[in-house]
């Protein structure tokens, strides 16, 4: 059997560490030109659904390196107003020494690259493909095209291979705009630094639409390019940022950072401290969308997995580990013997409670209404 799996992000690299544990030929296209091209966030919480799937997937040397690269595990989960007073706060207990509970994006889907030097392929952009009785013909841009017995989209978001197996699918921008940014955690930031927000993922908010989160990313071994830091991630509408999508998306990161500046004026001074001590040239915008319901196909060589099919706000802190769930699951399917109906049929109603989730906590965590 031969998979052709379009996407390097988290849940593609886990299905073909899985796969290629059990010996599939299998293959990763990407279209990004390497694996240092794309800002897609910093901090990513790792849950036990999440530990669990790696677990199942990963090479026991690959598993060793994902939880050398990890961060320090932290033991707190907290809210704030925009003066730091706490709204809610919960303890977690502090995790063990190989525990992976929060991962810094960029090592994370280095560390999953592991090994698959001859599995990726960088530069590949997907254009279509064409099923037919014995398998999936994969056409791409730059005019080369190839043959397998499965194609795996887990290209994201927006997601070519789900457009045209179903076009009909909705996705939802829920209207909510992050910036997201880095402050690196210099020893004076370290002093400034509210407790709380070394120890876990602490969200500010204003009450009137405008949030701030931090979360530490304090790794174990950190990359070669860069050390410790505090992800922060400001969220609003375009009207409470103050700026269209057209501006948002266009402006260089030092005005993207100065619209987080203005953003946080009357806010509390060590906040202010840790805005004013970001790198600015670190921020970029992402929209926040979802799906409303996951939805059911039939295949026996195509399928998705994680963002392409059922998208989600992070208000869950899921998305992630939910396409790690997805990448075991279908390893397990694609080399026991199943079909991908298996699959699809435990991985729906999986996602969807986890969409679900998602979309209620984002209108109480963004004060937002979404239709459903």
């Amino acid at each position: 059997m031969k998979v052709a799996i379009v996407g390097a992000g988290i849940g593609g690299l886990a299905l073909a560490q899985g796969l290629q544990k059990a010996g599939v030929d299998v293959k990763v296209f990407e279209r990004d030109p390497s694996p240092r091209h794309r800002n897609q966030g910093y901090r990513i919480h790792i849950s036990p659904v999440g530990e669990e799937a790696l677990a199942a997937v990963l090479p026991d040397f690959v598993r060793r390196r994902v939880i050398a690269t990890a961060t320090q595990p932290g033991d707190l989960v907290a809210g704030f107003d925009s003066q730091l007073q706490v709204q809610f706060e919960q303890e977690f207990p502090v995790a063990g020494p190989d525990a992976v509970t929060s991962v810094d994006r960029y090592a994370f889907r280095r560390a999953l690259m592991t090994g698959l030097d001859d599995v990726l392929e960088f530069g590949k952009q997907f254009d279509s493909y064409a099923e037919t009785s014995g398998g999936v013909q994969l056409a791409f841009t730059d005019g080369t095209s190839t043959f397998a017995d499965v194609l795996v989209g887990a290209d994201g978001v927006g997601s070519r291979v789900r457009a045209q197996l179903l076009p009909e699918q909705d996705v939802l921008d829920i209207g909510v705009r992050c910036i997201y940014g880095k402050v690196p955690l210099t020893t004076n930031v370290r002093e400034v630094a509210p407790p709380p927000f070394l120890r876990g993922f602490c969200f500010a908010s204003n009450g009137a639409g405008t949030g701030l989160a931090f979360g530490p990313v304090i790794f174990r071994e950190p990359p070669a390019e860069y050390g410790d830091y505090l992800m922060a991630v400001l969220t609003g509408t375009n009207e409470v940022l103050g700026a269209s999508d057209d501006e948002l998306f266009t402006m260089p990161a030092a005005d993207l950072w100065s619209i987080v500046t203005r953003s946080v004026t009357n806010w509390h001074p060590s906040i202010r401290t840790l805005v004013a001590a970001a790198d600015p040239t670190a921020a970029f915008p992402i929209t926040l969308r979802t799906c409303i319901e996951v939805p059911s196909w039939s295949s026996n060589h195509l399928t998705l997995l994680g963002d392409a099919i059922h998208p989600m706000t992070p208000a869950a802190g899921a998305g992630a580990n939910t396409a790690l769930w997805d990448a075991a699951r279908l390893a397990r399917a694609l080399t026991s013997g199943e079909d991908l109906a298996s699959y699809q049929q435990d991985m729906i109603p999986n996602a969807q409670a986890v969409v679900t989730e998602s979309l209620h906590n984002a209108e109480r965590l963004f004060h937002i209404s979404i239709p459903v």
